[in-house]
């Protein structure tokens, strides 16, 4: 509290309540927790605001599976707060307040959650560490780390500098997408070639599996983020799965080959079934 009574900062919830911040709070579903969300898609124990020095808070995800959001981007290691950032976990949308800021009009926050839906041809990446157990047993933990962090770097930044957009990271991997319809592929298939450039250094080692189909996209537009949903999201994990099975580092699906086939480099692997689909449907590697 300031001299006045009043909170130096504060969290505002969609409902206009009001969580002043002490010291460090923590966030979560159990209801030991300071804020307790009650959201299925919420860890136990998701995240901490830590204070530290006089007036500076920052944000620390605890290892939760669904991630915290930070104006919008995923929290991937800790970040210091501005007035006025936005914090989603889960289906709670909140917003850090510092002394000076008014607070948002009542119901403000609520009007944000509003999700745009539409379906788009999109082409889907899946990027995904080769042998990720064994390495965890084998890998020195810092160097683990080390070599993690700076692939997942390096590939966000290859994405991004091309067009496409990290849209979810998967704990040894990622899914990312470009518009598809009939965009101009060049920067995906530049994205390819420089991800492959990054498997051949092996340092980790991961596969790529590659799809396009129509998707749902949804998402908070104020928060820029996207929500990726339907059966071609879906298709694409599976895909990720089968790929391991038949020992393949580089997979494009039918509907993909047959779009980029004159532009990349592809052979046939045969027709696999996919669990959860009917039918057969045919692989290349690329």
């Amino acid at each position: 509290m300031n001299e006045t009574g009043h909170p130096q900062a504060w969290i505002e919830r969609s409902d206009a309540s009001i969580v002043p911040l002490q010291s460090s709070c923590s966030l979560g579903r159990a209801a030991n927790n300071q804020i307790v969300l009650r959201d299925e898609k919420v860890s136990r124990n998701h995240a901490v605001i830590h204070r530290q020095d006089d007036n500076e808070y920052w944000l620390v995800d605890l290892g939760s599976s669904n991630g915290t959001y930070l104006n919008g981007r995923r929290v991937a290691q800790p970040m210091q707060l501005t007035a006025g950032a936005s914090i989603q976990i889960g289906s709670h949308l909140m917003r850090f307040c510092l002394a000076g800021a008014e607070p948002s009009p009542a119901g403000e926050i609520a009007e944000h959650t509003v999700m745009d839906i539409r379906s788009s041809i999109c082409w889907l990446l899946l990027a995904d560490i080769e042998g990720s157990s064994t390495r965890d047993q084998t890998v020195p933990p810092e160097q683990l780390s080390i070599t993690t962090g700076r692939w997942f770097s390096n590939c966000k930044q290859l994405i991004e500098s091309n067009g496409g957009t990290l849209n979810k990271y998967l704990g040894d991997g990622f899914l990312a997408y470009w518009p598809g319809g009939e965009a101009d592929s060049a920067p995906l298939l530049q994205a390819l070639q420089e991800l492959k450039q990054l498997q051949l250094a092996n340092e980790p080692p991961f596969r790529l599996v590659l799809h396009l189909g129509l998707v749902c996209l949804g998402g908070a537009p104020s928060l820029g983020e996207e929500s990726l949903s339907g059966a071609e999201v879906n298709f694409v994990f599976r895909m990720e799965k089968l790929a391991a099975s038949l020992r393949q580092r580089c997979m494009v699906s039918s509907a993909g080959a047959a779009r980029l086939r004159d532009q990349l480099a592809v052979e046939p692997l045969g027709k696999h079934s996919l669990p959860s689909f009917n039918g057969q449907f045919e692989f290349w590697s690329f």
